[in-house]
């Protein structure tokens, strides 16, 4: 009897833990499913993994790849989209690649209102098939030999990046946990490899909002910044450390307001002053400021040759990483 219960014990013991591993292959599917759609989409799709699955590769292949479980279809399509794609530039990688070729910056959206645009920037027209075989067609006509050059490089911590406020924010209407809507402003490099494309977008949000106060205490806006996405879609870490204040700083001059602890630039045409109005504090859209790198960040960028990559390097068009 001793042995039965035992037997019965361990039977119960192995099927929750199976029952849990089940649902942790199941939970990361499911995240790799929400990158997808927002990458391809701007947004999840609300229905069963299957029918999702089924979907997103009818669009990004031209068909369903049946035959295979479903856990093995999200995982390819997902190393497709989003990962490295064996060293050739994932999907997400090659979009980023020609936008910013013919663009000179990434545009926002999902990728299939991007492909849309360039398309029709390109052809005049809006072509029909796969995504996959309109990218392609879009990368043969930004490459010679129709492949993006990648390599896998390390963007140094502490490098750092300027970036560009895309909506105003004042301490009369902000909260804090607001997001705060902002794009990288220059291209950034290690050498010649692209690491960090202008355009590209993060995450950042409000961290403290403070109203004026007594003894003539103006307002106060603080911005805490997580991350940018690299041009592989992998997220980079960055805060606004001393080395970004020193740079604002610099770059400000007289013109500058600290706000929230962060040196702020107004936007070109900004009349001194325009970041102060009364007691409160605004952030014009346009203005710009600095991040740092918060730590060693492998990035797998794209290579530029040393005429583009120099030239983009200068002035206000780009920026090298310190190697």
């Amino acid at each position: 009897m001793k042995k039965l219960v035992s037997l019965l014990a361990a039977l119960i013991v192995c099927l929750g833990l199976a029952t849990t591993g089940f649902a942790e292959v199941t939970h990361v599917a499911s995240e790799q499913l929400d990158a997808m759609e927002k990458v391809l989409y701007g947004t999840q799709q609300d229905s069963s993994m299957l029918a999702r699955i089924q979907s997103l590769e009818d669009d990004l292949y031209g068909h369903e790849e049946n035959g295979r479980n479903i856990l093995d279809r999200i995982q390819t399509s997902y190393d497709y989209v989003c990962g490295s794609n064996g060293g050739n530039g994932s999907f997400l990688q090659q979009l980023n690649a020609v936008d910013s070729r013919f663009n000179d910056r990434l545009t926002a959206g999902p990728a299939k209102t991007r492909i849309e645009e360039l398309e029709n920037t390109i052809y005049g027209t809006m072509k029909a098939g796969s995504l996959e075989s309109r990218l392609t067609s879009l990368v043969e006509t930004a490459y010679a030999d129709g492949q993006v050059p990648v390599e896998e490089t390390v963007l140094p911590k502490d490098s750092l990046v300027k970036i560009r406020f895309m909506a105003p924010l004042s301490s009369k209407t902000a909260q804090a946990g607001d997001p705060v809507s902002f794009v990288v402003a220059d291209n950034v490099y290690v050498n010649d490899v692209l690491v960090l494309a202008k355009g590209a977008t993060g995450l950042a949000k409000v961290k403290e909002v403070k109203q004026p106060r007594s003894f003539g205490r103006d307002a106060k806006i603080t911005v805490e910044f997580s991350y940018v996405y690299g041009v592989d879609g992998s997220t980079v870490p960055v805060y606004i450390g001393k080395l970004a204040k020193q740079q604002a700083k610099t770059a400000a001059g007289a013109a500058g307001a600290t706000i929230g602890g962060m040196v702020v630039l107004g936007p070109i045409g900004a009349i001194g002053g325009a970041f102060v109005t009364g007691q409160s504090i605004v952030i014009p859209e346009g203005s710009t400021t600095y991040v740092q790198v918060t730590q060693d960040q492998t990035v797998n960028g794209i290579i530029y040759t040393t005429t583009e990559s120099s030239g983009s390097a200068s002035g206000d068009a780009g920026t090298e990483a310190a190697a």
